[in-house]
């Protein structure tokens, strides 16, 4: 490359003058530049994604525990038949603390389920208690579907806790 003092003009050795860059090289820059910003695109719907769902399992978690604190009330309140005679198959508990055997419909599914227990599930103290106490497991499962298009694990969240009938 020669540069011509008096004109600042480039030339190469064949006399050609060369200005800027070639053609080759404004579309290689501009691939580059595509390719890194499609990278970085990528990458924040990836994060926007997990974000929605992680606040969809955090309600959906609270309202599991919600479900599970208002059978304790429930059960110190009325006792355990109370809940039992609803609650085997599958209920809700509404805000007024009623058993109810249907789910609520929108965003998030919520139900409750009481079985009875095993040893390994819900184990009982081994001191002698008379009556004897009965155990039952109950497991709050909330399901939500907004924002969980195609998303491994599941959109669900199931808590389980015991519950006896110790007065």
């Amino acid at each position: 490359m020669i540069i011509d003092v008096s004109t600042g003009v480039a030339s190469d050795s064949a006399g050609l003058i060369t200005r800027g860059q070639t053609l080759i090289e404004v579309l290689v820059a501009l691939t580059l530049i595509i390719l890194f910003m499609s990278g970085i695109t990528a990458i924040e719907l990836y994060a926007i994604r997990n974000s929605i769902f992680s606040e969809n399992k955090s309600i959906a978690t609270n309202l599991a525990n919600q479900q599970i604190e208002r059978a304790r009330v429930i059960r110190d309140s009325g006792g355990l038949g109370s809940l039992t005679t609803n609650c085997f198959s599958s209920c809700y508990i509404n805000s007024g603390l009623t058993p109810v055997p249907v789910t609520p419909t929108g965003t998030y599914g919520q139900s409750l389920q009481i079985s009875g227990s095993n040893p390994a599930d819900c184990p009982l103290p081994v001191a002698t208690i008379t009556p004897t106490p009965v155990a039952y497991k109950i497991t709050a499962k909330v399901e939500w579907s907004k924002g969980a298009v195609g998303v491994t694990p599941a959109p669900e969240v199931d808590i389980s806790s015991c519950l006896t009938n110790w007065n």
